[in-house]
C-alpha cells in the first residue's frame, strides 16, 4: 500500500509543481524562497522557470499549473496536520515536529490562495 502523499510521484506536472512550490514557500517553514529577492540570488523568476520547463518538455503552457500548486500545498498541509496529530499524541519522533505542526494553517492558506484568481 502506498501512502497517499506519494501517489503522484512520477506524474510530471505534479512533480514539477511540487518542486516549484519553493517559489512560494516561506523560509520559516521549509527553506523556501517565498519573499526572497530571487533576482539578487541569481535564480530565474517563476514565470521564466515555468517557460523553460515548457520549452524542454514541448509544451506550450501549463494551463492547470495553479491546480497542481494548490494540490501540492494542500497535500503538504495534510502531511503537516498528520505531524500535528503525532505531536498531540506524544509520538512525534522528529525534533522539529512541533514547529512543523504550527505551520499547518499557513500551508492551508497558501493552498487556498491557488484556488482563487
Amino acid at each position: 500500500m502506498l501512502d497517499w502523499e506519494l501517489s503522484t510521484l512520477g506524474h510530471p506536472l505534479a512533480d514539477f509543481a511540487y518542486h516549484a512550490m519553493m517559489y512560494h514557500m516561506p523560509p520559516h517553514i521549509v527553506a523556501g524562497l517565498g519573499g526572497a529577492d530571487i533576482a539578487a540570488l541569481g535564480i530565474p523568476s517563476e514565470e521564466d522557470y515555468v517557460a523553460a520547463y515548457c520549452r524542454r518538455t514541448g509544451r506550450e503552457s501549463l494551463p492547470d499549473y495553479r491546480y497542481y500548486m494548490a494540490f501540492n500545498f494542500f497535500r503538504l498541509a495534510a502531511i503537516f496536520h498528520g505531524i500535528k496529530g503525532r505531536v498531540i499524541r506524544g509520538t512525534a519522533a522528529n525534533a522539529q515536529a512541533r514547529e512543523r505542526a504550527k505551520a499547518f494553517p499557513e500551508l492551508a492558506r497558501l493552498a487556498l490562495g491557488f484556488t482563487r484568481d
